[in-house]
């Protein structure tokens, strides 16, 4: 999986939730919209064929270069991706765990979407 088309598909999203960030400021809802644009992420990675190491490498280089892509000024803009990274664990930890069915094959609407 070439970590390059990864780090575009995430930066890609990171400046969605960056337009979210204005919205934050105004003191607006955006947890909802902020899961929905994390779970859109996760499946144009898997659909690129990312495995779930490869995401978490990805989202966690997200935190080292926060203070580069978010106004250091604005302590919601930290807030802001805490939060993704976290629905992204979240999502990552659902897909792996152990199904109460494991034996049986995958069922329709397993999977990131389904969550």
């Amino acid at each position: 999986m070439s970590g390059a088309l990864l780090r575009e598909i995430v930066e890609r999203y990171v400046r969605s939730i960056q337009e979210m960030e204005k919205n934050a400021v105004r003191e607006e809802v955006v947890g909802d919209l902020i899961r929905s644009q994390v779970r859109r992420c996760l499946l144009e990675m898997q659909d690129s064929g990312a495995q779930a190491d490869d995401i978490r490498a990805v989202f966690d280089n997200l935190e080292h270069r926060s203070s580069e892509g978010f106004s250091s000024t604005e302590p919601k803009a930290s807030r802001l991706l805490a939060v993704m990274k976290l629905h992204v664990e979240f999502l990552l930890f659902s897909e792996e765990r152990p199904k109460p069915n494991s034996s049986a094959a995958t069922k329709e609407g397993d999977g990131f979407d389904s969550l």
